[in-house]
């Protein structure tokens, strides 16, 4: 049978140079992506101004190395914008100049005339991602609006602009109140809850384009371009078949169909062969071996649609979802594999991981994150969708798509803006992802590796916290597991790495670098700070110990100017100080982190007895995610706890 499987290949292998042959891939002379200076790289519909049919969005100044900045036009013959970020999935960041100047000289000028992005074109449409609405009403109007709006009045140009206040979603009531007034809908870089417009409005935006449905399925799925004729509809050109490609369909044809026959003939005489052969014992018993193996035998514990009760996805279909894993679709890389936005067929959008085809542990490490993700519900953890089989030529696990990138990138990385992650959203990464691995701890379960390049955001800024690749199953039964060190230098803990012992309180430590991260906004490891700082764990003991947090913090969040903000960063200073230590015995749990945290941002009573420092229960693996939070009694005190752990820590040494 083995030549048969050969010539079957062979057979196969011939058709595909035939289909290959008559249809060309991707745009004649256009290219997959092209490179914009130290932008990136940019895929369609955004095109380089000087190759205008190969796109719909024109970037100038890509191929220009004297061009400062590059310029974008949204719409053909359009304003020009400062394009300055490139975000996954079709998503720019450019600044409006003129807007910007027109803010800082006057306001009420400049929202005298409507501002909007409003695509034209029937193609793509595209939007301010983070923006607010504000209502500009005549003044002679005397508007009432709801107690949460604010009001900035520009009574020289005779009108007056509402706001609201608390960015709650859309209330049909309000937008009746304001029927009889023009909206306008800027960025934003801050919450509108002040009646300082300047401090939120932004001309820094950030927007989506989105193709058209029709341009979508003309580009992705038919190899064509998207255009507009002279009356103004839609049609999808491809490019037309040269006479080389004609002359490789008749090569491809004239091989494959020898092939093919060739193929029949051997096929023929070894049918013929097998037939005369009797059948024996021997053969009847590997027949009935292989004919026994099926979903009810085999334990495996995957079966033809489900692996761990998880879907199984097809090779094909997840290489189709990718754009056949093209590099314009690549979210990010890690230790074990590459992460690629997809698109299903039921129109679900995912984040597909493609673990490297040259790390002898893929399977191992594959089989533990499906097994462990089976287990999980957390509104705070990713959801696996589904993989392919381990006997797949590829191991492809499925997740939801968490499409506002990682804590890393808002904090130090490519979204990293002014005021984009204000403090109050810090706060609420920091609680989101402390109860996360607290329901993991719960369930017996060490994540390895805590890091904010594995915290994922949503577009509300809620946590998702990822990659289980390197997470193990903890017994219940004992203090820890002897095992070699696995992680990310900067987080890892160091008694982890020196004794070997893994335990809860080694996701602690990391935790601790994570808290220290979101008050200094720096990376946990930084090779062009000072030798004994260039670990951002050794620089926050210092500073902390030093009193120095003014050098440690983000002065941007608001530490001098605002003294609730500033309470509350020493505080989780001091809190981090405690995950941070050597010593894991002299490190809170999980629990007690949250519950501090908690306290922080709540600010409840400090003056405890000793039965409210116990840690709460915690719930099984099958318990509802949401009760966590909701439920929990806040009661720890910062500076309770901090004296109770500084107390141990000074008896500890005083014995020693």
């Amino acid at each position: 049978m083995a030549i048969v499987y050969l010539f079957n290949f062979l057979l196969f292998y011939h058709l595909l140079l035939i289909l290959c042959a008559g249809y060309g891939y991707g745009h004649q002379g256009c290219p997959h992506s092209f490179t914009c200076g130290n932008l990136g790289s940019f895929h369609y519909p955004f095109t380089k101004a000087e190759q205008p049919d190969c796109g719909l969005i024109p970037i100038h100044g890509c191929d220009n190395p004297l061009s400062i900045q590059k310029l974008i036009q949204l719409e053909k013959n359009g304003k020009y914008f400062v394009l300055t970020g490139n975000i996954q999935q079709d998503g720019i960041s450019i600044s409006d100049e003129d807007l910007h100047q027109r803010l800082q000289n006057n306001i009420c000028d400049t929202l005298n005339n409507s501002y909007s992005l409003q695509s034209h074109s029937p193609l793509y449409s595209y939007y301010i991602k983070y923006n607010v609405t504000l209502f500009r009403c005549k003044h002679d109007l005397n508007m009432k609006p709801p107690p949460h709006y604010f009001n900035h009045s520009c009574t020289q140009y005779g009108y007056d602009i509402y706001y609201d206040s608390l960015s709650l979603p859309k209330n049909d009531e309000a937008h009746k109140l304001f029927s009889s007034c023009s909206v306008l809908h800027l960025a934003k870089k801050d919450k509108a809850d002040t009646t300082d417009i300047l401090s939120f409005l932004s001309a820094q935006m950030v927007v989506q384009v989105v193709l058209s449905k029709d341009c979508d399925e003309c580009y992705n799925h038919r190899g064509g371009q998207c255009y507009l004729d002279r009356d103004h509809q839609f049609y999808c050109h491809k490019e037309p078949k040269h006479s080389s490609k004609t002359l490789r369909l008749v090569l491809g044809l004239v091989t494959g169909l020898c092939v093919i026959l060739l193929a029949i003939v051997l096929t023929g005489c070894l049918i013929f062969r097998r037939k005369r052969i009797p059948s024996g014992p021997q053969h009847q018993s590997r027949n009935a071996d292989t004919d026994s193996i099926g979903p009810s035998s085999n334990p495996d514990p995957e079966n033809c649609r489900f692996y761990y009760r998880v879907p199984l996805f097809s090779y094909k279909e997840l290489k189709e979802a990718t754009y056949n894993f093209h590099n314009t679709r690549q979210l990010g890389s890690g230790g074990f594999g590459t992460v690629y936005y997809g698109k299903l067929l039921d129109g679900r959008e995912v984040a597909i991981k493609r673990l490297y085809e040259n790390n002898y542990r893929r399977v191992e490490q594959f089989m533990n994150e499906v097994h462990i993700l089976t287990r999980l519900r957390h509104t705070n953890l990713v959801s696996l969708y589904g993989c392919t089989s381990h006997r797949s030529r590829e191991l492809l696990l499925v997740y939801e798509h968490v499409p506002n990138g990682t804590v890393a990138c808002h904090l130090h990385g490519d979204f990293a803006r002014p005021h984009t992650l204000p403090w109050h959203i810090r706060m609420k990464i920091a609680i989101e992802t402390a109860s996360a691995l607290c329901y993991l701890h719960a369930s017996d379960i060490i994540h390895r590796d805590v890091k904010t390049k594995n915290i994922l955001l949503t577009q509300s800024f809620s946590v998702k916290v990822a990659d289980f690749g390197l997470s193990r199953l903890f017994p219940n039964d004992v203090t820890h597991v002897s095992t070699a060190p696995l992680g990310t230098p900067g987080y890892l803990d160091p008694e982890y790495h020196e004794c070997y012992q893994l335990t809860s309180k080694s996701d602690v430590y990391s935790f601790g670098v994570v808290l220290i991260e979101l008050i200094s906004s720096k990376p946990a490891v930084d090779m062009s700070r000072h030798r004994d700082e260039i670990n951002l764990a050794n620089l926050a003991m210092k500073k902390i110990q030093q009193s120095a947090f003014s050098e440690l913090v983000d002065p941007s969040l608001g530490f001098e100017s605002d003294s609730e903000v500033k309470r509350m960063m020493i505080s989780v200073a001091e809190l981090a100080f405690q995950c941070l230590q050597r010593d894991k015995d002299l490190r809170p749990s999980m629990d007690e982190v949250l519950k501090v945290l908690m306290r922080i941002e709540n600010d409840t009573p400090e003056h405890l007895d000793e039965e409210q420092l116990s840690p709460p229960s915690l719930p099984s693996p099958d318990w509802d995610e949401n009760g966590l939070l909701k439920n929990m009694t806040v009661q720890l005190s910062p500076k309770a706890v901090t004296d109770r752990w500084h107390s141990e820590s000074t008896a500890s040494n005083a014995s020693a």
